[in-house]
């Protein structure tokens, strides 16, 4: 097993809208981590499913994309034509160097945004839950959470934080530029939700009323934030209309605020509508309404190309660090292959000790149970030393892409003069020793 086998394919935010809020797998990943397993060429996978990109990672015994595709189309009700052209893929290194960069938040509309990381951790987690990691998918989400950590904190740029839910506050701002006397309507207490009360409340808005179809959801982040008010979720509309600023992000499967509904309580002002859901939440026919401003998680990515660039610099520092960990993870996939040597070396010198313990016992009746320990002992201690010295070579030229075919064979099927009890038959049959 190795990087050659690993397989990346999905949709990411590059994917028009109308796509990708088809393709969320949202509450649905356990059950495809399980549909997924019982692909035939499929020996672990982890699936990256956020509001922007729904990315299936697997080590394979097979590098077919098709199987994925099929798999998409048939979880998600597709027609295979209609979906192929919006999936992408990446085969090996580029599986990890695109997974890294994710981790990082370099593939982010707002680089180095924090959320993606922790959506990175948690989708390893379930499917260490669902049972479908193993040794190189743990190893792999494993150095990229640990490289996300890392290049936040050594660059500083989450002091720089410019995340879609602070966007969002800029662009309420451009509709409303003095907050302090605006009511705003939050639709949704999950994280989202969270991070944009947080920024309208620095940014002096004048009162926040919160709603979530979970009532005791809502109540518990009043325990967090204890300036919001939270409203009915069934009355959701009267607080529209009451409202200045309505920000919607749910994990509803359909529109949460629908047009004629709104429209026959909508009283003519000037309202800003943030929807930073997928799929949608509002019905965007709404945009259309005089007065309304509607802005959606597409039209954002402007304002997070402008903030890219005010932050070039501490790109190029997070890149680097990219690099490297590709570079380490690299040196570990290579270093895979030499297990079965390890382990065939080890059992050989342990055998080869036994052997030469009981030969030596034999001759050595009246050696005593001290004497016994201190041979094994010694034994073991030489044929350790003996390993361990070829067995970090072997390991070295396998991290550095230099251990041949040739090597390998010689030391996986190494040692198999099992008659050779005394070791002086193999030396005399090379002219080891020999005069």
């Amino acid at each position: 097993m190795g990087i050659k086998q690993l397989l990346m394919v999905g949709v990411d935010q590059k994917t028009p809208i109308l796509i990708r809020e088809k393709v969320c797998f949202d509450k649905r990943v356990y059950e495809a981590l399980t549909k997924l397993k019982q692909i035939d060429c499929v020996l672990e996978t982890v699936i990256v499913s956020t509001c922007h990109r729904s990315e299936i990672y697997a080590v394979v015994s097979e590098q077919k994309v098709d199987p994925f595709i099929e798999f998409f189309s048939d979880f998600f009700g597709f027609d295979n034509a209609e979906l192929k052209p919006y999936i992408s893929s990446l085969k090996g290194l580029e599986a990890v160097k695109h997974l890294f960069r994710v981790a990082c938040g370099l593939e982010s509309m707002v680089v180095g945004e924090e959320q993606i990381l922790g959506q990175v951790r948690d989708a390893w987690k379930m499917a260490q839950d669902a049972g479908t990691t193993g040794k190189f998918t743990n190893k792999l989400f494993r150095e990229a959470v640990t490289l996300g950590k890392k290049a936040r904190t050594q660059t500083g740029i989450t002091t720089h934080s410019l995340s879609i839910s602070y966007i969002a506050v800029l662009f309420i701002q451009e509709v409303f530029y003095d907050l302090n006397d605006k009511t705003a309507y939050i639709i949704g207490a999950g994280e989202m939700g969270r991070l944009v009360i947080k920024h309208l409340l620095a940014k002096g808005i004048g009162q926040v009323f919160v709603s979530n179809r979970t009532y005791k959801k809502a109540l518990e982040l009043k325990k967090e934030i204890p300036e919001i008010t939270v409203v009915p979720y069934e009355k959701k509309y009267q607080y529209i209309s009451n409202s200045n600023i309505v920000v919607s992000a749910t994990n509803a499967p359909h529109y949460t605020v629908n047009f004629d509904k709104f429209k026959a309580s909508h009283n003519g002002d000037k309202i800003c509508i943030v929807d930073i859901a997928l799929p949608r939440d509002i019905d965007p026919q709404i945009a259309q309404i005089q007065g309304v401003t509607l802005y959606t998680v597409d039209d954002l990515k402007n304002t997070a190309k402008q903030n890219q660039k005010k932050r070039e610099h501490l790109v190029l520092a997070m890149e680097q660090m990219a690099r490297q960990s590709l570079d380490d993870f690299i040196r570990w996939s290579n270093a895979l292959c030499t297990e079965p040597m390890i382990i065939n070396m080890n059992k050989y010198a342990d055998e080869v000790c036994n052997r030469e313990y009981e030969r030596v016992i034999n001759k050595l009746p009246d050696i005593g149970e001290e004497g016994r320990g201190k041979l094994k002992y010694s034994l073991e201690r030489v044929a350790d030393k003996i390993v361990n010295r070829y067995l970090i070579g072997i390991k070295t030229l396998a991290e550095e892409g230099k251990l041949d075919e040739s090597v390998i064979e010689v030391f996986e099927g190494g040692g198999n003069h099992e008659e050779d009890c005394e070791g002086r038959k193999s030396k005399k049959s090379i002219g080891i020793g020999a005069n």
